[in-house]
C-alpha cells in the first residue's frame, strides 16, 4: 500500500467517525444543518404534561426563537382526536406515532429522506426494531420511547409454591405456572399465568406474536408487505406453534389449565395476588402499583424458546413524526432532532418507566435492578409491520377462539387468518 493510499484511507475514516458523531449529537454539524430555529410547533402526544414540560423547557434553553405548544391526549382517544385534527387541517406540526399505527398513516407523515436524515444514521442510532420506520420513501419518524414486553411475578406465590427461580424458557413457564395455580372444580382460585383468552388480556395480541417473533418469522415481511406467519415449515407454521402453546393454558382438557373467560383482567388479577405471572409491557408497573402498593412482586425478562439463536421480546416503540400538512417545518424537524439527542433522551430516561430509544442512553449501567431489565428488554425488542392493527386483533382473536374451541381445526383458523391479514396490504383490497 502506497503512500497515497494510506492517506486517502485515513481521511475516508476520519470522514466516518465524524459523520457518526455528528448524526448522533455529539457534534454541533447537524444542527447546523437542521433548518431555520425559529417559529411555532404544535406538538401532541399520549406522554404525561410534566415529563413533556422537562423536554419542552430544556430544549428552549437551545432554541429560544421556538415556541413549543403541548397536547396531552388521553390514550384511549389519541388516535381519534389526531387523525380528525389532521383531517381538518388543524393538526399538530409534530406526533408521536406508536410503531403499530405507522403502515396505515404514513400517508399523512412528511418522511425524512437521505438528504434530511441518511438511514446509515438512524441504523447507528437506534435499536434493529427501530427499522419498521424506514420506507421506500425515507424515514417514518424518529424513535423516542420503547416499552418492552417484561415478566412480572409474584414473590409471595413463588415462595409458597417453593419455587426459587423464574422461568427463562417457555417450557419452564408452562412447569411453573402449572405449580402456581390453584384450581377447584369450575373455578380457578390463583392463576399462574394469563395466557389463552383475548377476551381479559389485552396483551393476548402481543404475546401471540412474541411467540412468533422468536422463532425468526417476521409476520408480515417488509419487503414484500406480505403476511407470512402462517407459512408452514417442516411441520407447523410459526403461528400454529405459537397458538397450540397459547390455547393450552386456557384449555380445561389440559394439564397447562389455568386461565379462563370469568377471571379479571390479567393487571388487574396480578396486582390482586390472584395471577402469578403476568407478561404486561415496563409501562404496566404504575397501574400495578396504583392498584396494590404493597404487592410483593418482581419483573423478570420474558422466558424464550430453549436452544434458539434469538433471544428476544417484543417491544412497543413510539416515534416523533412531522405532518406532512405542517406549515412549519423547519421548527419541527430541529425539534423532533433534539428530542431524540442524548441529553433530551436522559430526561426520558430519568422519567418514564418504559426506556429511551436511544442506543447510547439504552447502553449506560442502571443502578435500579427493575430498569435494568427494563433496558435490557428494549435492547432485546422485536417487531413487526402491522397493516392495522384494529382489524389485526379481531382476527387474531377470531383464530385464537377458533382453536380454542374446536370449530376449526388448527391449520384451518391460522390460514384463514393470513388470507384476512392479505386483504389488508396494498393492492389486496
Amino acid at each position: 500500500m502506497n503512500t497515497l493510499q494510506i492517506i486517502v484511507i485515513a481521511a475516508a475514516v476520519v470522514l466516518a467517525i465524524t459523520a457518526l458523531l455528528i448524526f448522533a449529537g455529539v457534534l454541533p454539524g447537524f444542527r447546523q444543518t437542521s433548518p431555520a430555529e425559529s417559529g411555532e410547533v404544535s406538538f401532541w402526544g399520549t406522554m404525561p404534561k410534566e415529563l413533556a414540560g422537562l423536554l419542552i423547557s430544556d430544549f428552549n434553553k437551545r432554541f429560544q426563537n421556538i415556541k413549543v405548544n403541548y397536547r396531552e391526549v388521553p390514550e384511549g382517544a389519541y388516535i381519534a382526536e389526531l387523525l380528525n385534527a389532521l383531517a381538518s387541517g388543524a393538526g399538530p406540526d409534530v406526533f408521536i406515532l406508536p410503531q403499530e399505527q405507522i403502515f396505515k398513516h404514513k400517508d399523512k407523515i412528511y418522511a425524512l429522506d437521505s438528504s434530511v436524515y441518511p438511514a446509515r444514521a438512524f441504523k447507528d442510532n437506534f435499536l434493529a426494531s427501530s427499522e419498521i420506520f424506514i420506507s421506500q420513501e425515507g424515514i417514518i419518524g424518529l424513535p423516542f420511547q420503547i416499552d418492552p414486553l417484561v415478566l412480572y411475578w409474584n414473590r409471595d406465590l413463588f415462595r409458597n409454591a417453593g419455587l426459587a427461580k423464574t422461568p427463562s424458557t417457555w417450557s419452564e413457564f408452562s412447569e411453573t405456572s402449572n405449580k402456581l395455580k390453584t384450581v377447584q372444580p369450575q373455578k380457578i382460585i390463583t392463576a399462574g399465568s394469563a395466557l389463552g383468552e383475548f377476551s381479559n388480556n389485552r396483551n393476548a395480541k402481543d404475546i401471540l406474536a412474541l411467540l412468533m417473533l422468536q422463532t425468526g418469522n417476521k409476520i408480515v415481511d417488509q419487503e414484500t408487505l406480505r403476511p407470512v406467519f402462517g407459512d408452514r415449515g417442516a411441520v407447523l407454521s410459526p403461528a400454529e406453534e405459537a397458538l397450540l402453546f397459547f390455547i393450552s393454558f386456557a384449555d380445561p382438557r389440559k394439564g397447562t389449565y389455568t386461565w379462563s373467560k370469568s377471571q379479571p383482567e390479567a393487571v388487574e388479577a396480578f396486582a390482586s395476588g390472584r395471577l402469578a405471572m403476568h407478561l404486561g409491557y415496563a409501562t404496566e408497573i404504575e397501574k400495578i402499583l396504583a392498584l396494590n402498593p404493597h404487592l410483593n412482586f418482581d419483573v423478570a425478562e420474558v422466558p424464550q424458546i430453549s436452544g434458539s439463536k434469538i433471544q428476544g421480546t417484543f417491544g412497543k416503540t413510539s416515534a416523533l413524526v412531522v405532518a406532512k400538512q405542517s406549515q412549519n417545518r423547519a421548527a419541527a424537524l430541529t425539534f423532533i432532532y433534539d428530542l431524540t439527542s442524548p441529553k433530551e433522551q436522559n430526561i426520558v430516561a430519568q422519567n418514564f418507566y418504559g426506556a429511551p430509544a436511544l442506543k447510547s442512553v439504552l447502553a449506560v449501567a442502571q443502578k435500579d435492578p427493575v430498569l435494568e431489565i427494563f433496558y435490557r428488554s428494549a435492547v432485546k425488542s422485536l417487531s413487526w409491520l402491522d397493516p392495522d392493527p384494529e382489524q389485526t386483533l379481531a382476527i387474531w382473536k377470531e383464530m385464537s377462539e377458533n382453536a380454542l374451541s374446536g370449530t376449526k381445526r388448527i391449520n384451518q383458523a391460522v390460514s384463514d387468518a393470513q388470507r384476512k391479514f392479505e386483504t389488508l396490504m396494498p393492492g389486496e383490497n
